[in-house]
């Protein structure tokens, strides 16, 4: 009777262990576009508007994702068009984990960071967009961070601009 108690318990605790533990074996898929503005529409004459297509978009040099605790292959970019900033992961794939933030940092450390939200995806293409106002000459380095446990997970670092 002793056993069969131990052993349901030792049941119990394995689904309760691989519950709390398998999101990170779990991969998140997503493809995002180039992030774009819609395009503008101008009134010509009364009663008539015409579409303005034309969107600037400039994109910084490529940075690789480098890997720090965790494996990662992927490329990182700045992007910028006439009324945002985002930074853009194209070609990502890690693995997942607890509490996974995106930071654009001014070191590899995270003392000080741009939260840009939790991750959205392992694998993919994916857009996050950056405040205004950030300072992309001081915060030079973006980072998948694990905020539960204060571990970096991978970086890439963009060179300064001026």
């Amino acid at each position: 009777m002793h056993k069969k108690i131990l052993l349901g318990g030792g049941v119990i605790v394995g689904i309760l262990a691989w519950w709390l533990i398998s999101p990170i074996w779990r991969t998140i898929r997503l493809e995002e576009k180039l992030p774009t503005r819609p395009p503008k529409t101008e009134t010509v004459l009364p009663g008539t508007t015409t579409t303005n297509p034309t969107l600037e978009l400039s994109i910084t040099p490529r940075a690789p994702l480098i890997a720090q605790a965790h494996e990662v292959s992927g490329e990182a970019l700045l992007i910028k068009n006439d009324q945002e900033e985002f930074l853009r992961f194209e070609n990502l794939k890690t693995i997942n984990g607890p509490d996974l933030r995106i930071y654009l940092s001014a070191d590899l450390k995270a003392n000080d960071f741009v939260d840009l939200g939790p991750i959205r995806a392992t694998e993919g293409s994916v857009n996050y967009t950056i405040p205004k106002g950030t300072d992309l000459n001081k915060y030079h380095y973006a980072l998948i961070w694990c905020r539960a446990f204060g571990v970096l997970f991978s970086y890439a670092q963009f060179e300064p601009t001026t």
